[in-house]
C-alpha cells in the first residue's frame, strides 16, 4: 500500500507519510451523493467540526502533522474533538500526511480526493460557512444533476466575505437566505470573495447572481433572464471558485505547487482546459470565515508559484492539444476552452500546427 501510495503522490516534494482512514466515519454514503473535500492543519480541527455539523453528509479530509511533538499535540487534540463532536464521528473521513513541509496544498487536495467515497465532490476550503443547503439543492435539481453526470461540467457555489473583517469572526450571523445577503451586499457590508483581486473570482459575475429574482426557488432555467443555472463565460486564468464535480476521469492538481499562490488556479485551469464548464448555482452561497493570515511566507511563495503557474499555463496548453489532436478530437466542442485560454499564449497557434 505504501509504494501504491507512494507512486500515486509522486509529484508532491516532500517524502509524505500517508495515512488513509486515520478516522473513517460510521456513516456509509450513497455513491450518489457529494463528499466535502477539504485540507486542515492543527489549528482548523475545531473549524472541521463546525462544517461537519452544518453540512450533515460526507467530508473527506486530509490533516497534515509534523513529525514530531506538535504532530503528536495534534493527534490529541483531533481524538478529544472527535470524541465531543457526533457529526464528525459519523459523516468524516480523515487521512494523515504526515512530514515536514508545510503547506502542500494541492497534495492534500489529492489526498483528500483520492479516498472520497462518492461519485460527485466539493472543493472546498474548509474556513468557509456553508449558508445555503446546496446538497439538497443540486441532489434535486435535474439541470444540476444533468451537468454533473456528463462529466464535462463544475457547479459553481459563490463566495463571500464582510467587508469589516470583524463582521467574519462569528458564522451565528451570517445570512442564511440570499435576500438577506443582498441586502448585507446593499448596504456594503459584505461583498464577493477577496474583491481586492477581481480575477480570482469575479468570472461567476455576482451582479448577474444578485440580480436573479430566483431567491429561494429551484429554477433549473439556464436562459438570459437571470433564472435558474448559468454558465461562467469569461472565464479568467486566476479564477478560483469553490466548485462541485464529478470525481471520476478529471484532472488531479498538479503537487509541484506548494504554499499559498496560484495552486488552486492551477487546478481550476487544467480542468478548464481538459475540458470542463463551470455553472454558477442561482441560489447558493458561502460566506468566509475571518482568520489571521501570515503575510510575509504568503508573498515569498506567491512570487515563486506565480512563476512557475506562468510555465505550467504553457505546458498544460500543449500537452491537452496534443492529446485531443492524437485522439482525433481537435474539431470537437471538447477544445473549445482550450482553444481560448491557450491562443493567448505566445507561439501557441504556431505550435500546434506541427501537431495537425
Amino acid at each position: 500500500m505504501k509504494s501504491v501510495l507512494a507512486k500515486a503522490f509522486s509529484s508532491s516534494v516532500g517524502n509524505s507519510d500517508i495515512h488513509p482512514y486515520y478516522y473513517k466515519a460510521k456513516h456509509n454514503p450513497l455513491a450518489n451523493d457529494i463528499t466535502i473535500l477539504t485540507t486542515i492543519t492543527k489549528s482548523r480541527i475545531q473549524t472541521l467540526a463546525t462544517l461537519a455539523q452544518r453540512y450533515q453528509g460526507p467530508i473527506s479530509v486530509a490533516l497534515h502533522i509534523a513529525p514530531d511533538d506538535s504532530g503528536l499535540q495534534a493527534l490529541e487534540l483531533l481524538a478529544s474533538t472527535m470524541k465531543q463532536q457526533p457529526a464528525m464521528q459519523k459523516y468524516v473521513d480523515i487521512h494523515l500526511v504526515k512530514d515536514k513541509m508545510d503547506r502542500q496544498l494541492n497534495l492534500w487536495r489529492n489526498v483528500a480526493r483520492f479516498f472520497v467515497r462518492t461519485d460527485y465532490v466539493m472543493m472546498l476550503d474548509v474556513d468557509f460557512y456553508l449558508c445555503t443547503d446546496f446538497r439538497k439543492h443540486i441532489l434535486t435539481n435535474a439541470r444540476a444533476m444533468e451537468l454533473l453526470e456528463n462529466g464535462h461540467s463544475a457547479l459553481v457555489i459563490p463566495a463571500f466575505e464582510f467587508t469589516k473583517q470583524q463582521d467574519g469572526l462569528d458564522y451565528k450571523t451570517f445570512p442564511t437566505t440570499k435576500k438577506e445577503l443582498i441586502n448585507l451586499y446593499h448596504d456594503e457590508a459584505i461583498d464577493m470573495f477577496h474583491a481586492f483581486w477581481t480575477p480570482g473570482h469575479a468570472p461567476t459575475n455576482y451582479p448577474k447572481w444578485l440580480a436573479s429574482s430566483s431567491l429561494t426557488s429551484n429554477e433549473d432555467n439556464d436562459h438570459d433572464d437571470n433564472l435558474g443555472i448559468y454558465k461562467v463565460t469569461d472565464y479568467q486564468q486566476s479564477y478560483e471558485p469553490y466548485i462541485v464535480y464529478k470525481k471520476e476521469n478529471q484532472p488531479w492538481c498538479d503537487e509541484r505547487f506548494f504554499g499559498y499562490g496560484s495552486n488552486k488556479a492551477a487546478c481550476l485551469f487544467e480542468l478548464y482546459v481538459s475540458g470542463v464548464d463551470y455553472y454558477v448555482m442561482p441560489q447558493d452561497f458561502i460566506i468566509h470565515q475571518t482568520h489571521d493570515y501570515p503575510n510575509e511566507a504568503r508573498s515569498l511563495e506567491r512570487l515563486y508559484n506565480r512563476r512557475l503557474y506562468n510555465q505550467f499555463r504553457e505546458e498544460i496548453c500543449l500537452r491537452y492539444a496534443r492529446m485531443f489532436v492524437t485522439q482525433g478530437s481537435w474539431e470537437s466542442p471538447a477544445t473549445a476552452n482550450l482553444v481560448e485560454q491557450c491562443g493567448r499564449l505566445p507561439r501557441f497557434e504556431t505550435t500546434i500546427k506541427t501537431f495537425l
